[in-house]
């Protein structure tokens, strides 16, 4: 009902219409699924994913893609990186056999992080620290990929 051939969607209720013009990091959770997810689904995630330009920047993963309609540099949600999708992802793509792309998005993070704070999310394309300036799930989400990732 959600995949389509490419992609997932999330239909909205009663009408089931989606927003096509929407590049967001939400059609790939379904990563955390990990070999559980059928392997032509899992590729086609990891492809979609690694698309330059599309959600991976400098700074870890934007929520929204930069290059679409809706991308908003502090648009909360619309744009920018969050600790909580970073960690959520790089365990996804760690769990999909991906270990090097969820360790450079782990390190994208981190060097945030040490550059910019521990600010509640990031501008996706600046890395520039947005909303409250100190967040506990920002140290915490730092704190595992530190962890997990240091060495990788």
């Amino acid at each position: 009902h959600s995949w389509r051939g490419d992609r997932f969607v999330a239909p909205r209720s009663g009408d089931h219409a989606t927003a096509p013009e929407s590049d967001s990091l939400i059609p790939f959770m379904p990563l955390l699924l990990g070999e559980r997810l059928p392997a032509e689904i899992r590729q086609k995630l990891i492809a979609g994913l690694r698309r330059p330009g599309r959600l991976i920047t400098p700074y870890g993963l934007a929520t929204e893609s930069p290059r679409s309609p809706l991308y908003q540099s502090d648009g909360y949600w619309r744009g920018p990186v969050w600790a909580p999708s970073t960690v959520l992802m790089a365990c996804a793509l760690r769990d999909c056999g991906e270990s090097a792309l969820a360790a450079d998005i782990a390190r994208r993070f981190a060097r945030t992080c040490t550059q910019s704070g521990l600010a509640e999310n990031f501008d996706a394309l600046t890395g520039r620290g947005l909303c409250e300036p100190a967040h506990t799930w920002t140290a915490s989400g730092f704190l595992v990929l530190a962890s997990d990732y240091a060495q990788a």
